[in-house]
């Protein structure tokens, strides 16, 4: 526990609700913008935000449009990623924060990569777990990330996204929450790819109400956690429209004008990558960010999957650290 942790809800200018975690910073030290992925909480920063805080550093940690205590709109136009950025800027107003170190895992990566071209002042130095900078304006090719990923791996790792853009999909999600949960938290990291990211894998694995023992990065309370807060009403609608957004070119009209120069990353950059990540792989994450990292790029591997903050609490921690310290 970390004893002066405060929630808060911000309601935003238009008009949203979000909710957040926030510590302040002792000593002057940097405060840490944690911004989750997908499909997790606020609450998926536990570890980070007790080894943060216990270095001295402030944390803001809040449940993302569409998650957790946030406000969840069910329609896919209110998923603009610019939109979102300007909320968590509205968050950080709030706490008084001209500046902070942003970390954004998996889809909160996405986010964190907007902010970085939207609010590019806001911020002292970048980090990425999983899946590395996301360029805005560049658009993603989810055919062509499949074909690549039968070319050189032989698996296809996005075949789920087909499946998240369907309208079923958050239905069958919330009537099967316990297959879901054993399928986007695996057992055994190096079989995610064929349980999540091959063709018709997802659908065919909720179907099935397939359910897996507890993964050994995670507890009891952990899972009681997340089904709760995936219990929620239009959890699973809220959260599937992040990639409903991206597949149906909602952010298109906003970074259209967007340049190389805009995206490129004017701070220092951190990516973590897991070894055993086999759906983000950690040489697309490099791929992807260093290109753009003009004031430099570290990149650091944890023997763990794609949900290291878990699995690897202490690699990532020492990692963080580091970096920040630098």
């Amino acid at each position: 526990m970390v004893s002066n942790l405060q929630t808060k809800d911000l309601t935003t200018t238009d008009g949203l609700k979000y909710t957040y975690d926030t510590v302040p910073a002792k000593e002057n030290k940097a405060t840490v913008l944690l911004i989750h992925g997908y499909p997790a909480t606020r609450h998926d920063w536990k570890h980070q935000i007790q080894d943060l805080s216990a270095a001295g550093y402030g944390v803001v940690a809040p449940d993302c449009l569409g998650y957790g205590d946030s406000d969840k709109p069910l329609e896919v136009e209110a998923y603009k990623l610019k939109r979102i950025s300007k909320h968590i800027t509205e968050i950080l107003d709030k706490e008084g924060l001209n500046k902070v170190i942003g970390l954004g895992h998996d889809w909160g990566a996405g986010v964190l990569s907007r902010l970085a071209v939207w609010h590019p002042d806001r911020f002292e130095k970048f980090v990425f777990l999983s899946t590395g900078y996301n360029p805005p304006g560049i658009p993603m090719d989810v055919d062509a990330i499949n074909a690549n990923g039968l070319k050189h791996y032989g698996k296809m790792p996005f075949g789920y996204w087909y499946f998240f853009n369907s309208l079923d999909a958050p239905s069958l999600a919330a009537s099967h929450l316990e297959s879901f949960f054993s399928l986007v938290f695996p057992t055994e990291n190096l079989k995610w790819i064929d349980n999540l990211g091959a063709l018709g894998s997802a659908r065919t694995w909720l179907n099935n109400n397939i359910i897996t023992p507890l993964p050994k990065y995670m507890t009891e309370e952990d899972r009681a956690d997340w089904l709760a807060e995936f219990s929620k009403p239009n959890a699973t609608v809220g959260s599937m429209n992040y990639y409903k957004a991206l597949l149906r070119g909602v952010n298109v009209e906003d970074e259209a004008g967007l340049t190389d120069e805009d995206r490129t990353l004017r701070v220092p950059v951190l990516t973590i990558g897991g070894t055993q990540d086999t759906i983000a792989r950690p040489e697309y994450q490099r791929m992807n960010t260093e290109p753009f990292a003009a004031a430099g790029y570290t990149d650091k591997a944890v023997d763990a999957g794609h949900w290291m903050m878990y699995e690897d609490r202490e690699g990532v921690k020492k990692a963080l650290l580091e970096f920040i310290q630098e």
